[in-house]
């Protein structure tokens, strides 16, 4: 009868155990998936910025404030 109740408490124990391995599987999945969504959208924030500099760059060329060889600097540095 004894050994039974042994069985029982080591059968709840190891349950545990797996129920919290389950959950911190679960919680490093979903991290994951927040750093990817972050990073995406960190990503696109910065190709935005890239393309707002760009366009203010060309209506400073357009006004004639900077030359062409200035442009082209600009728009070189932006883009690498």
């Amino acid at each position: 009868m004894i050994s039974w109740i042994i069985y029982l408490i080591v059968g709840f124990i190891l349950f545990f155990v797996l129920y919290l391995a389950i959950q911190g599987i679960n919680r490093g999945v979903k991290a994951k998936n927040m750093n990817k969504i972050n990073n995406l959208a960190d990503k696109f924030s910065s190709q935005k910025n890239i393309t707002n500099e760009l366009k203010k760059l060309k209506q400073l060329y357009d006004d004639g404030t900077i030359n062409k060889k200035e442009f082209n600097v600009a728009k070189k540095k932006l883009l690498s």
